[in-house]
């Protein structure tokens, strides 16, 4: 039936259209992730790589921490607790390393260190000497061409750095006291919500309530 046919020519149509926006959009997107990743290839350091991964840490490890089901649930929420302020701690300790070692690589990355003694005194005194603006020019090249280098060695000492004293020194000195106000704070939390009243006092194998009279049977004349 013509019908039938111009409807299954239109519906073959939609298809194709379909499929190959698709695939159009497929390769648009496969070309915007390989360019972003390209990207962040060529401008990756040492302390993003630090701080990315102190930050799935201090998500997921509290989280599989709190997924264990044969520890008690006070360790499970002590220890994830604890993980978390230590990776908390650790992403702005890996910021600022890299802040210091960006401008302690500015400072290494001068034409002072990339031409001889000879000609630098010669050049700060005052020499315009051919030779001399020629090495003062080259050595500044250089510099620019090795700022990036010398950022990223800079910025890998500063992650080691850290790593190793920084944030063990930090989280000794505060996740301790840190943890000893939750627990004082969940303590007296605890004690608001039941307080202890008519507290059991023990004589021998008799345990009676303070405040209360002992009365055995009845006594004459009253109670």
């Amino acid at each position: 039936m013509p019908f039938i046919d111009n409807f299954l020519k239109f519906s073959n149509c939609l298809v194709a259209n379909f499929i190959f926006t698709c695939f159009i959009y497929g390769m648009s997107v496969k070309g915007n992730i390989e360019k972003r990743l390209i990207k962040f290839g060529k401008n990756n350091s040492p302390t993003l790589v630090a701080m990315s991964i102190a930050t799935a840490k201090g998500i997921f490890r509290p989280m599989f921490t709190m997924m264990d089901k044969e520890e008690s649930y006070e360790t499970k929420k002590y220890t994830a607790l604890r993980e978390g302020l230590t990776e908390l701690i650790a992403i702005p300790v890996y910021y600022l390393s890299g802040v210091v070692s960006s401008k302690i690589s500015k400072k290494l990355a001068i034409p002072k260190y990339f031409m001889s003694k000879e000609m630098y005194l010669r050049y700060k005194a005052g020499d315009r000497a051919n030779e001399v603006n020629q090495a003062f020019a080259h050595a500044k090249n250089l510099s620019e061409i090795n700022l990036p280098k010398i950022t990223t060695t800079t910025a890998f000492i500063g992650v080691c750095i850290s790593a190793l004293f920084l944030i063990p020194l930090i989280c000794s000195a505060t996740i301790k006291p840190i943890m000893k106000q939750i627990d004082k704070n969940e303590h007296n939390r605890t004690e608001n919500i039941n307080p202890v009243q008519n507290p059991v006092k023990t004589t021998g194998n008799l345990q009676t309530f303070k405040g209360f009279r002992n009365n055995y049977g009845m006594k004459v004349g009253g109670l």
